[in-house]
């Protein structure tokens, strides 16, 4: 799956420029309920800048006019440089490992030839696609073990497929505890629940209660 088909766009993200005020930068964030936003400067991705950072600076600020703080200083003054930033057309499984190794909210989408800011991706949007991708909370969840040998998907689907079954979503993992063996947990739509498990079972598949 790329990043561009799940990203949030920057026509629909809130952002600020690097000479915004951090009185307004800080409205901005507190409106609409966020903990740091990126800082745009034309067409070009700057960095973020976070609300703890305002605070901390603001509340370290103890012999000067905390007002006039917010007002004489620019979101340049406490940006945070060091966001990470991936290619549109790049894998999500690499934005998910930036976000867990930066340790950030949000990882920058740009065009690199263009350098063009295009959106972002956060930790909320990977989790959503994941739980789509597992189709959890749809349909029937069977746990299938089977040889790690050619045909077995093909086998299972055409199983389910001849019970009456529609394959929601497929996923296929490798436990240490199966040696030579996969699972393949299956979500599927069917009226023939008991049916298709049974047909499973006949196929010389284990089935994972």
């Amino acid at each position: 799956m790329l990043v561009k088909t799940v990203m949030m766009k920057s026509s629909v993200l809130t952002t600020v420029t690097s000479d915004t005020k951090l009185g307004e930068a800080l409205k901005i964030m507190n409106d609409n309920n966020m903990a740091s936003m990126p800082v745009i400067d034309g067409n070009e991705f700057k960095g973020a800048i976070e609300k703890s950072a305002i605070y901390e600076k603001y509340f370290e600020c103890d012999n000067c006019n905390k007002e006039k703080f917010l007002v004489d200083n620019i979101v340049s003054d406490l940006i945070k440089t060091s966001i990470p930033v991936i290619g549109a057309y790049e894998e999500i499984e690499n934005a998910v490992a930036l976000l867990e190794k930066m340790n950030v909210s949000f990882v920058a989408v740009i065009n690199k030839e263009t350098n063009k800011f295009l959106g972002i991706l956060t930790h909320k949007i990977v989790f959503k696609q994941f739980t789509e991708l597992f189709g959890l909370n749809q349909g029937h969840r069977i746990s299938v073990i089977a040889f790690d040998v050619p045909g077995q998907l093909s086998k299972l689907s055409n199983i389910v497929t001849e019970n009456g079954g529609n394959i929601i979503s497929l996923v296929v993992l490798n436990p240490e505890s199966y040696l030579d063996n996969k699972e393949i947990i299956i979500r599927l739509n069917t009226d023939n629940i008991t049916q298709t498990v049974e047909a499973i079972k006949s196929a010389g598949f284990k089935i994972n209660d």
